[in-house]
Protein backbone atom coordinates (compact mmCIF):
# COMPACT_ATOMS: atom_id res chain seq x y z
CA UNK A 1 0.00 0.00 0.00
CA UNK A 2 2.41 2.36 0.98
CA UNK A 3 4.34 1.89 -2.19
CA UNK A 4 1.35 2.79 -4.41
CA UNK A 5 0.14 5.89 -2.34
CA UNK A 6 4.29 6.93 -2.85
CA UNK A 7 4.10 6.20 -6.80
CA UNK A 8 0.73 7.81 -7.22
CA UNK A 9 2.10 11.13 -4.74
CA UNK A 10 4.86 11.16 -7.48
CA UNK A 11 3.14 12.01 -10.71
CA UNK A 12 0.48 14.32 -9.04
CA UNK A 13 2.63 17.05 -10.08
CA UNK A 14 4.02 15.57 -13.55
CA UNK A 15 6.24 18.58 -14.49
CA UNK A 16 7.91 19.09 -11.36
CA UNK A 17 8.49 15.27 -11.11
CA UNK A 18 9.75 15.13 -14.90
CA UNK A 19 12.01 17.72 -14.22
CA UNK A 20 13.79 16.29 -11.09
CA UNK A 21 13.94 12.71 -12.74
CA UNK A 22 15.73 14.58 -15.96
CA UNK A 23 18.08 16.66 -14.09
CA UNK A 24 18.69 13.15 -12.02
CA UNK A 25 19.10 11.19 -15.55
CA UNK A 26 21.24 13.79 -16.91
CA UNK A 27 23.54 14.37 -14.21
CA UNK A 28 24.35 10.63 -13.92
CA UNK A 29 24.36 9.97 -17.63
CA UNK A 30 26.87 12.55 -17.79
CA UNK A 31 28.87 11.36 -14.90
CA UNK A 32 29.22 8.07 -16.26
CA UNK A 33 30.45 9.47 -19.60
CA UNK A 34 32.93 11.67 -17.20
CA UNK A 35 33.86 8.33 -15.80
CA UNK A 36 33.97 5.99 -18.41
CA UNK A 37 36.22 8.63 -20.64
CA UNK A 38 38.76 9.34 -17.90
CA UNK A 39 38.88 5.39 -18.05
CA UNK A 40 39.49 5.37 -21.31
CA UNK A 41 42.71 7.89 -20.99
CA UNK A 42 44.46 6.47 -18.24
CA UNK A 43 44.10 2.94 -20.07
CA UNK A 44 45.49 4.32 -23.31
CA UNK A 45 47.84 6.06 -21.23
CA UNK A 46 48.89 2.43 -19.78
CA UNK A 47 48.60 0.53 -22.72
CA UNK A 48 50.70 3.48 -24.51
CA UNK A 49 53.69 3.04 -21.66
CA UNK A 50 53.51 -0.55 -21.74
CA UNK A 51 53.78 -1.03 -25.64
CA UNK A 52 56.38 1.59 -26.42
CA UNK A 53 57.89 2.33 -22.88
CA UNK A 54 58.45 -0.20 -20.26
CA UNK A 55 56.81 -3.77 -21.55
CA UNK A 56 55.05 -5.43 -18.91
CA UNK A 57 58.22 -7.43 -17.14
CA UNK A 58 61.96 -6.74 -16.96
CA UNK A 59 64.89 -8.55 -15.80
CA UNK A 60 67.93 -6.54 -14.40
CA UNK A 61 70.53 -6.99 -11.92
CA UNK A 62 69.77 -5.25 -8.62
CA UNK A 63 73.07 -3.47 -8.59
CA UNK A 64 72.20 -2.04 -12.18
CA UNK A 65 68.54 -0.71 -10.73
CA UNK A 66 70.64 0.97 -7.86
CA UNK A 67 73.43 2.29 -9.53
CA UNK A 68 72.88 1.90 -13.66
CA UNK A 69 76.99 1.18 -14.17
CA UNK A 70 77.99 -0.72 -17.04
CA UNK A 71 79.70 -3.50 -15.66
CA UNK A 72 76.18 -4.48 -14.20
CA UNK A 73 75.29 -7.31 -16.58
CA UNK A 74 73.98 -10.74 -16.88
CA UNK A 75 74.14 -13.51 -19.09
CA UNK A 76 70.75 -13.40 -20.22
CA UNK A 77 70.39 -16.26 -23.03
CA UNK A 78 69.44 -19.09 -21.10
CA UNK A 79 66.80 -17.49 -19.57
CA UNK A 80 65.32 -15.99 -22.67
CA UNK A 81 65.28 -19.76 -23.55
CA UNK A 82 63.29 -20.71 -20.53
CA UNK A 83 61.21 -18.26 -20.76
CA UNK A 84 59.93 -18.39 -24.29
CA UNK A 85 58.06 -21.79 -22.79
CA UNK A 86 55.96 -20.12 -20.76
CA UNK A 87 52.73 -19.59 -22.59
CA UNK A 88 51.46 -16.29 -21.67
CA UNK A 89 54.96 -14.15 -22.82
CA UNK A 90 54.80 -13.10 -26.77
CA UNK A 91 58.48 -11.60 -26.58
CA UNK A 92 61.66 -11.47 -25.36
CA UNK A 93 64.34 -8.85 -25.68
CA UNK A 94 67.73 -8.45 -24.25
CA UNK A 95 68.79 -4.90 -24.24
CA UNK A 96 72.18 -3.00 -23.43
CA UNK A 97 71.20 0.78 -21.72
CA UNK A 98 73.77 2.99 -22.04
CA UNK A 99 74.48 6.58 -20.46
CA UNK A 100 75.86 8.17 -23.49
CA UNK A 101 76.75 12.11 -24.60
CA UNK A 102 75.19 13.14 -27.96
CA UNK A 103 76.27 15.63 -30.19
CA UNK A 104 75.46 16.98 -33.15
CA UNK A 105 76.49 20.69 -34.94
CA UNK A 106 74.47 22.53 -33.25
CA UNK A 107 73.69 21.21 -29.57
CA UNK A 108 74.90 18.48 -26.85
CA UNK A 109 73.27 16.80 -24.47
CA UNK A 110 72.82 13.43 -22.46
CA UNK A 111 70.70 10.17 -23.52
CA UNK A 112 69.69 7.14 -22.87
CA UNK A 113 71.10 4.49 -25.41
CA UNK A 114 69.44 1.12 -25.98
CA UNK A 115 71.35 -1.34 -27.74
CA UNK A 116 68.80 -3.75 -29.33
CA UNK A 117 68.18 -6.57 -31.67
CA UNK A 118 65.49 -4.96 -33.63
CA UNK A 119 63.81 -8.48 -34.55
CA UNK A 120 63.08 -9.45 -31.07
CA UNK A 121 62.51 -5.73 -30.27
CA UNK A 122 59.85 -5.48 -32.17
CA UNK A 123 58.25 -8.81 -30.17
CA UNK A 124 58.09 -6.40 -27.26
CA UNK A 125 57.92 -3.06 -28.22
CA UNK A 126 55.45 -1.07 -30.77
CA UNK A 127 58.01 1.74 -31.71
CA UNK A 128 58.49 0.86 -35.26
CA UNK A 129 54.92 1.39 -35.78
CA UNK A 130 55.75 5.06 -35.10
CA UNK A 131 58.20 5.60 -37.81
CA UNK A 132 56.65 7.41 -41.03
CA UNK A 133 57.12 5.83 -44.13
CA UNK A 134 58.70 9.66 -45.12
CA UNK A 135 61.01 9.48 -41.14
CA UNK A 136 63.06 6.54 -42.65
CA UNK A 137 62.72 3.02 -41.25
CA UNK A 138 63.57 1.02 -38.42
CA UNK A 139 67.21 -0.77 -38.90
CA UNK A 140 65.89 -3.07 -42.52
CA UNK A 141 69.09 -1.59 -44.39
CA UNK A 142 70.92 -3.55 -41.38
CA UNK A 143 73.96 -0.28 -41.55
CA UNK A 144 76.65 -0.32 -39.17
CA UNK A 145 76.23 2.45 -36.82
CA UNK A 146 72.77 3.30 -37.66
CA UNK A 147 70.48 5.12 -34.84
CA UNK A 148 66.84 5.68 -34.53
CA UNK A 149 65.74 8.93 -32.54
CA UNK A 150 62.65 10.34 -31.41
CA UNK A 151 61.04 13.51 -33.51
CA UNK A 152 61.61 15.73 -30.29
CA UNK A 153 65.47 15.21 -30.18
CA UNK A 154 65.77 15.96 -33.85
CA UNK A 155 63.71 19.03 -33.69
CA UNK A 156 66.34 20.18 -31.05
CA UNK A 157 69.70 18.89 -32.44
CA UNK A 158 68.48 20.48 -36.10
CA UNK A 159 69.18 17.01 -37.50
CA UNK A 160 66.89 14.86 -40.02
CA UNK A 161 67.00 11.91 -41.41
CA UNK A 162 70.63 10.90 -42.63
CA UNK A 163 71.82 13.18 -40.26
CA UNK A 164 75.03 11.97 -38.12
CA UNK A 165 75.12 12.55 -34.51
CA UNK A 166 78.46 11.58 -32.07
CA UNK A 167 77.37 9.47 -29.39
CA UNK A 168 80.23 8.83 -26.61
CA UNK A 169 80.21 5.99 -23.87
CA UNK A 170 82.19 5.23 -21.09
CA UNK A 171 83.48 1.47 -22.08
CA UNK A 172 83.85 -1.56 -19.58
CA UNK A 173 87.43 -0.71 -18.80
CA UNK A 174 86.07 3.05 -17.68
CA UNK A 175 87.60 5.00 -20.76
CA UNK A 176 85.50 7.47 -23.48
CA UNK A 177 84.97 6.07 -26.51
CA UNK A 178 83.17 8.02 -29.23
CA UNK A 179 81.42 7.15 -32.99
CA UNK A 180 79.53 8.59 -35.32
CA UNK A 181 75.46 7.24 -36.14
CA UNK A 182 74.02 8.37 -38.58
CA UNK A 183 70.35 8.52 -38.33
CA UNK A 184 67.95 5.68 -40.01
CA UNK A 185 64.51 6.63 -38.47
CA UNK A 186 63.00 9.30 -36.16
CA UNK A 187 59.63 7.76 -34.09
CA UNK A 188 57.36 10.48 -32.92
CA UNK A 189 55.31 8.84 -30.28
CA UNK A 190 52.84 10.75 -27.62
CA UNK A 191 55.25 11.06 -25.38
CA UNK A 192 57.66 14.38 -26.43
CA UNK A 193 60.33 13.33 -22.76
CA UNK A 194 60.57 9.85 -24.33
CA UNK A 195 60.49 11.14 -27.92
CA UNK A 196 63.84 13.73 -26.98
CA UNK A 197 65.39 11.13 -24.77
CA UNK A 198 65.52 7.81 -26.13
CA UNK A 199 67.56 6.50 -29.24
CA UNK A 200 68.08 2.73 -30.20
CA UNK A 201 70.92 1.61 -31.98
CA UNK A 202 71.99 -2.32 -33.02
CA UNK A 203 73.30 -4.59 -29.98
CA UNK A 204 76.05 -5.45 -31.65
CA UNK A 205 77.48 -1.80 -32.29
CA UNK A 206 76.97 -1.18 -28.61
CA UNK A 207 79.13 -4.19 -27.84
CA UNK A 208 82.05 -3.19 -30.24
CA UNK A 209 81.97 0.24 -28.94
CA UNK A 210 82.07 -0.54 -25.27
CA UNK A 211 83.21 -4.10 -25.09
CA UNK A 212 80.42 -6.31 -23.33
CA UNK A 213 80.63 -9.49 -24.18
CA UNK A 214 78.06 -11.55 -26.54
CA UNK A 215 74.88 -13.12 -24.36
CA UNK A 216 75.53 -10.59 -21.61
CA UNK A 217 73.00 -7.28 -21.82
CA UNK A 218 71.70 -5.29 -18.75
CA UNK A 219 68.31 -6.08 -18.68
CA UNK A 220 65.56 -8.38 -20.71
CA UNK A 221 61.74 -6.80 -21.74
CA UNK A 222 59.19 -9.32 -21.51
CA UNK A 223 55.78 -8.76 -23.77
CA UNK A 224 52.42 -10.83 -22.41
CA UNK A 225 49.73 -11.63 -24.40
CA UNK A 226 47.43 -9.76 -22.07
CA UNK A 227 47.86 -7.23 -19.10
CA UNK A 228 45.35 -8.26 -16.51
CA UNK A 229 47.43 -8.27 -12.65
CA UNK A 230 46.74 -11.83 -12.03
CA UNK A 231 48.33 -13.32 -16.08
CA UNK A 232 51.34 -10.37 -14.84
CA UNK A 233 51.62 -11.68 -11.60
CA UNK A 234 51.66 -15.04 -12.28
CA UNK A 235 54.50 -15.19 -15.45
CA UNK A 236 56.14 -12.85 -12.67
CA UNK A 237 57.00 -15.51 -10.18
CA UNK A 238 57.71 -17.87 -12.85
CA UNK A 239 60.10 -16.06 -13.76
CA UNK A 240 61.42 -15.35 -10.34
CA UNK A 241 62.15 -18.89 -10.26
CA UNK A 242 64.60 -18.93 -13.12
CA UNK A 243 67.16 -15.97 -11.85
CA UNK A 244 70.21 -16.09 -10.42
CA UNK A 245 70.66 -14.14 -6.75
CA UNK A 246 71.63 -10.64 -8.07
CA UNK A 247 68.80 -10.56 -10.97
CA UNK A 248 65.19 -8.78 -10.52
CA UNK A 249 62.33 -9.17 -12.46
CA UNK A 250 60.02 -6.56 -11.98
CA UNK A 251 56.55 -5.90 -13.57
CA UNK A 252 55.62 -2.05 -14.98
CA UNK A 253 54.02 -0.83 -11.80
CA UNK A 254 56.93 -1.58 -10.04
CA UNK A 255 59.43 0.28 -12.76
CA UNK A 256 57.57 3.08 -12.50
CA UNK A 257 55.84 3.46 -9.55
CA UNK A 258 54.28 6.85 -10.20
CA UNK A 259 52.14 5.54 -13.36
CA UNK A 260 50.64 3.40 -10.52
CA UNK A 261 50.15 6.17 -8.54
CA UNK A 262 48.92 7.94 -11.06
CA UNK A 263 45.98 5.04 -12.29
CA UNK A 264 45.39 4.70 -8.53
CA UNK A 265 44.73 8.51 -8.21
CA UNK A 266 42.43 9.01 -11.18
CA UNK A 267 39.63 5.99 -9.92
CA UNK A 268 39.57 7.86 -6.57
CA UNK A 269 39.42 11.14 -8.09
CA UNK A 270 36.55 9.82 -10.92
CA UNK A 271 34.33 8.41 -7.52
CA UNK A 272 34.63 11.86 -5.93
CA UNK A 273 33.36 13.59 -9.20
CA UNK A 274 30.29 11.25 -9.10
CA UNK A 275 29.51 11.84 -5.21
CA UNK A 276 29.81 15.94 -6.11
CA UNK A 277 27.27 15.24 -8.85
CA UNK A 278 24.94 13.36 -6.79
CA UNK A 279 25.61 15.89 -3.87
CA UNK A 280 24.25 18.09 -6.07
CA UNK A 281 21.27 16.15 -7.25
CA UNK A 282 20.64 15.74 -3.85
CA UNK A 283 19.34 19.33 -3.55
CA UNK A 284 16.88 19.23 -6.20
CA UNK A 285 15.18 15.87 -4.47
CA UNK A 286 14.82 17.14 -0.77
CA UNK A 287 13.27 20.39 -2.57
CA UNK A 288 10.85 18.15 -4.72
CA UNK A 289 9.93 15.80 -1.98
CA UNK A 290 9.63 19.04 0.71
CA UNK A 291 7.47 20.84 -1.67
CA UNK A 292 5.40 17.82 -2.10
CA UNK A 293 5.02 17.38 1.65
CA UNK A 294 4.54 20.85 2.47
CA UNK A 295 1.56 20.86 -0.61
CA UNK A 296 0.36 17.97 1.21
CA UNK A 297 0.02 19.29 4.61
CA UNK A 298 -3.48 19.06 4.88
CA UNK A 299 -3.77 15.59 3.68
CA UNK A 300 -0.82 13.93 5.83
CA UNK A 301 -2.44 15.64 8.97
CA UNK A 302 -5.92 14.03 8.22
CA UNK A 303 -3.91 10.52 7.88
CA UNK A 304 -2.43 10.78 11.24
CA UNK A 305 -5.44 11.95 12.11
CA UNK A 306 -7.62 8.97 11.63
CA UNK A 307 -4.67 6.55 12.49
CA UNK A 308 -1.40 6.40 10.34
CA UNK A 309 1.14 6.37 12.97
CA UNK A 310 4.54 9.04 12.37
CA UNK A 311 6.26 5.83 11.48
CA UNK A 312 4.15 4.88 7.94
CA UNK A 313 4.35 8.53 6.98
CA UNK A 314 7.65 8.47 7.40
CA UNK A 315 8.42 5.33 5.61
CA UNK A 316 6.02 6.94 2.62
CA UNK A 317 7.88 9.70 2.10
CA UNK A 318 11.59 8.19 1.93
CA UNK A 319 9.11 5.54 -0.29
CA UNK A 320 8.82 8.68 -2.71
CA UNK A 321 12.40 9.88 -2.59
CA UNK A 322 13.68 6.27 -3.31
CA UNK A 323 11.42 6.04 -6.62
CA UNK A 324 12.19 9.19 -7.41
CA UNK A 325 16.15 9.04 -7.12
CA UNK A 326 16.18 5.23 -8.26
CA UNK A 327 14.10 5.50 -11.33
CA UNK A 328 16.27 8.49 -12.42
CA UNK A 329 19.13 7.06 -11.25
CA UNK A 330 18.16 3.92 -13.59
CA UNK A 331 17.51 5.78 -16.83
CA UNK A 332 20.59 7.77 -16.17
CA UNK A 333 22.71 4.62 -15.55
CA UNK A 334 21.48 3.50 -18.49
CA UNK A 335 22.02 6.01 -21.02
CA UNK A 336 25.64 6.28 -19.77
CA UNK A 337 26.31 2.56 -20.35
CA UNK A 338 24.84 3.00 -24.18
CA UNK A 339 26.90 6.30 -24.83
CA UNK A 340 30.02 4.56 -23.30
CA UNK A 341 29.44 1.49 -25.00
CA UNK A 342 28.55 3.13 -28.33
CA UNK A 343 31.69 5.35 -28.04
CA UNK A 344 33.69 2.53 -26.80
CA UNK A 345 33.30 1.00 -30.29
CA UNK A 346 33.92 3.86 -32.24
CA UNK A 347 36.87 5.78 -30.36
CA UNK A 348 36.77 9.51 -29.95
CA UNK A 349 38.83 11.31 -31.80
CA UNK A 350 40.94 14.67 -29.45
CA UNK A 351 43.13 15.29 -32.16
CA UNK A 352 41.80 19.15 -32.21
CA UNK A 353 42.96 19.48 -28.61
CA UNK A 354 46.30 17.04 -30.12
CA UNK A 355 48.66 19.60 -28.14
CA UNK A 356 47.14 19.47 -24.41
CA UNK A 357 47.18 15.75 -24.68
CA UNK A 358 50.36 15.14 -26.10
CA UNK A 359 51.91 17.05 -23.14
CA UNK A 360 50.60 14.19 -21.17
CA UNK A 361 51.69 11.37 -23.05
CA UNK A 362 48.06 10.30 -24.08
CA UNK A 363 46.97 9.31 -27.52
CA UNK A 364 44.02 11.54 -29.15
CA UNK A 365 41.93 8.00 -30.10
CA UNK A 366 40.13 7.50 -26.50
CA UNK A 367 37.96 4.21 -25.72
CA UNK A 368 35.76 5.07 -23.01
CA UNK A 369 35.33 2.35 -20.18
CA UNK A 370 33.39 1.63 -17.24
CA UNK A 371 34.41 -1.38 -15.64
CA UNK A 372 31.56 -3.27 -13.70
CA UNK A 373 32.87 -2.71 -9.79
CA UNK A 374 32.58 1.17 -10.59
CA UNK A 375 28.97 0.56 -12.17
CA UNK A 376 28.22 -1.26 -8.76
CA UNK A 377 29.44 1.52 -6.42
CA UNK A 378 27.77 3.95 -8.45
CA UNK A 379 24.64 2.38 -7.91
CA UNK A 380 25.31 2.24 -4.33
CA UNK A 381 25.78 6.06 -3.98
CA UNK A 382 22.63 6.86 -6.45
CA UNK A 383 20.58 4.31 -3.50
CA UNK A 384 22.47 6.19 -0.70
CA UNK A 385 21.52 9.75 -2.51
CA UNK A 386 17.71 8.54 -2.64
CA UNK A 387 18.08 7.49 1.57
CA UNK A 388 19.65 10.60 2.74
CA UNK A 389 17.52 13.04 0.43
CA UNK A 390 14.29 12.06 2.12
CA UNK A 391 15.56 12.24 5.75
CA UNK A 392 14.23 16.28 6.41
CA UNK A 393 11.30 16.12 4.12
CA UNK A 394 10.52 12.50 5.81
CA UNK A 395 11.34 14.82 9.62
CA UNK A 396 9.05 17.62 8.58
CA UNK A 397 5.80 15.47 7.71
CA UNK A 398 6.27 13.99 10.56
CA UNK A 399 6.48 16.98 12.70
CA UNK A 400 3.13 18.16 12.02
CA UNK A 401 0.72 18.43 14.59
CA UNK A 402 -2.56 16.66 13.01
CA UNK A 403 -4.96 19.21 14.79
CA UNK A 404 -3.42 22.44 13.32
CA UNK A 405 -3.13 20.58 9.90
CA UNK A 406 -6.53 19.51 9.73
CA UNK A 407 -7.66 23.11 10.18
CA UNK A 408 -5.15 24.19 7.34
Amino acid sequence: MIKQLAWKNIWRNKVRSAIILSAIMLGLTAGIFAVAFMNGMVNQKVEDTINIELTHLQINTQTFIDEGEIEDVFTGSGIERQMLHIPEITGVSPRIVLTAMAASPHKTGGAQVIGIIPEKEKQVSQLYQYIPDSLGNYFTENLKNSVVVGQKFAEKYRVRLQSKIVLSFINLDGEQVSAAFRICGIFHTNNPAFDEMKMFIRAEDARDLTGIADGDVHEMAVQLADNEDKTVAKVQLQIKAMLHRDEVVRNWKEISPLMELYTGFVQVELMFIIGIILFALGFGIVNTILMSVMERRRELSMLMAIGMNRKKVMQLIMTESSILTMLGGVLGMLAGFVITWITSKTGIDMSATYGSYQSLGISTQIHPLITGTQFAVIAIMVVITGVLSAVFPARTAIKINPAEGVRG
